[in-house]
């Protein structure tokens, strides 16, 4: 057996035929693993509920394809409250749920769904992923890699911010990872795809400005190709392949600033400083309440360092941490018995560690939990994959078969401690710890878990199904988790008061007084909303 390392034959080549069934299994079990979600998605996007950013992010959406809509006069989009800064944040994706609501006439269930949707298509990007560096068992691999991180999957019906964004940039990375491979195997000069490059660049940065950091991983890519070229022709080379570099980094610039203006209204109608605006607020981003971190509470602007990757390690699963930890280790290895890394997998390290160092080094203002830097997720998962992969296929390659069943053996077992922690969390998924902070029950008394008030909506449909043991007569409620607005879908037969003494009240906190606490939302043993009754 010939273990085939090059970076785009990522392939195992055994003596079977491409049709024989151990070539086709990796990719019965990709269908398998969309089946299922794609039965995930129909089912249970409306359990996953409302969370309290929701109703100002579709606020945005529809007021600025109402600018799309009359044809650039109605403006409305830009009077959104100042002190939330909605115009400097990228509409594209909002815009295209209201689309969709649009076409639908209906708002929140036509929401859940696109959403969801396109958290699917991210999975689908990260396996094409996966395909490019290690072939079809590194496509599946990584699929089943972003399936299983809870909070990826658990917030693809809500999270219409940092999912959508993170599709896009696994989206440029596939698109730089064929690049490069051709790079390897010189062809006619491809304008198109660099446009296309630079147009999801623009369409993420559509949607969160600092997807234009992408920029900065492109320039190391062409640094690192040069020095090679470098190398191996000589100074005379370069000239040539700077000038190609120059040529395709032009189309790239071109095509992003084009697609990031037309998805974005705010850059058309302040043309000269919209983008410089957006940039600078989003650096120094006014949010500067506390946060449950470590135990204590720590204003969002005067974060410890170990913030990011301490969340990085307890918001993920083992099984990526472990890889992840091992991927330089095994770097350094391959380098000292001189076997060529290849680059795609450099570029996958920087696309996760770029963005990482330029948080830290800014203090950049977070909350939340992982889920303003979730889109770096990916290339650790994409690390995780060309470890377990690449050591499966060496050690079967070296005839210590036993060996290898063991390592993916430890894999499956750290996965499966995934998919049993978040049944008992289900479906709050999106508030997963690892077994390194103690799992849910504990680490919520240490971090942010519910920080998007989901639990609101699990609370709603509870009293739906059960107010009428209670109080049937002209019931009315008050959400005091998230907002009324966002409650009132899971209880149709109630109205909804504001300030007031409403029958029903929904808090996180104990019943106040006056009140009788009748149902509490219970996760492992602990209460995340309460459902209280007005006392008489």
């Amino acid at each position: 057996m010939v273990v085939d390392a090059r970076p785009d034959v990522a392939t195992v080549k055994d003596g079977r035929e491409p049709g024989s069934w151990p070539a086709r299994l990796p990719y019965a079990l990709l269908g398998l693993l969309f089946a299922g979600l794609a039965w995930f998605v129909a089912t249970q996007y409306w359990r996953h509920g409302r969370t309290y950013d929701e109703y100002m992010q579709d606020d945005y959406g529809k007021l600025t394809l109402q600018w799309y809509l009359s044809g650039g006069h109605d403006k409305s989009f830009l009077n959104m409250g100042d002190n939330i800064h909605m115009p400097e944040h990228g509409p594209a994706y909002e815009a295209f749920v209201a689309l969709f609501q649009h076409w639908s006439g209906e708002t929140w269930h036509t929401r859940s769904l696109v959403n969801g949707v396109v958290g699917v298509l991210g999975i689908l990007v990260i396996a094409l992923c996966g395909k490019e560096i290690a072939g079809s068992w590194g496509a599946l691999t990584a699929a089943v890699g972003l399936t299983l991180y809870p909070r990826y999957l658990g917030a693809i019906f809500t999270n219409s911010k940092d999912v959508p964004f993170t599709v896009l940039m696994m989206l440029a990375l596939w698109l730089t990872l064929r690049l490069m491979r051709r790079w390897e195997r010189p062809r006619r000069v491809e304008i198109g795809e660099y446009f296309l490059l630079g147009g999801v660049i623009g369409a993420a940065a559509a949607v969160r400005v600092n997807g234009l950091a992408f920029f900065a991983l492109l320039g190391l890519v062409a640094l690192g190709y040069l020095v090679i070229v470098f190398r191996r022709r000589g100074v005379r080379a370069l000239g040539p392949e700077i000038v190609r570099f120059l040529g395709a980094g032009l189309v790239v610039a071109a095509a992003c600033y084009l697609v990031m203006s037309l998805l974005w209204p705010y850059l058309m109608v302040y043309p000269g400083t919209g983008l410089m605006n957006s940039i600078k607020m989003m650096a120094a981003y006014d949010w500067d309440n506390s946060i449950m971190f470590g135990g204590e509470m720590v204003r969002a602007k005067a974060l410890p360092l170990s913030y990011v990757p301490t969340w990085l390690v307890i918001g993920s699963p083992l099984p990526v941490v472990a890889f992840t930890v091992v991927s330089p280790l095994v770097a350094l290895w391959l380098l000292s018995r001189r076997v060529r890394v290849p680059g795609q997998y450099l570029l996958i390290a920087l696309y996760s560690l770029i963005p990482l160092a330029l948080i830290m080094y800014a203090h950049a203002t977070l909350y939340n939990g992982i889920r303003q830097f979730l889109y770096v997720v990916p290339g650790f998962i994409l690390l995780a994959t060309a470890v377990l992969v690449g050591a499966v296929r060496a050690l079967r390659a070296s005839g210590r078969t036993a060996i290898a069943w063991g390592l993916v053996g430890l894999a499956l077992v750290g996965q499966a401690e995934v998919v049993v922690s978040t049944a008992k969390i289900y479906p709050f998924e999106y508030a997963y710890f690892s077994p390194l902070a103690g799992g849910f029950a504990q680490a919520r008394h240490e971090y942010e878990a519910d920080y998007w008030g989901q639990c609101a909506s699990t609370a709603a449909s509870w009293l739906n199904d059960h107010y009428r043991g209670y109080h049937p007569d002209n019931p009315t409620f008050q959400d005091e988790v998230a907002w009324n607005s966002l409650t009132e879908p899971y209880l149709p037969g109630m109205q909804s008061v504001g300030d007031g003494q409403p029958i029903f009240l929904l808090t996180t906190s104990p019943a106040p007084d006056g009140y009788r606490e009748i149902h509490a939302v219970m996760v492992e043993g602990e209460p995340l909303c309460r459902v209280s009754l007005r006392q008489y």
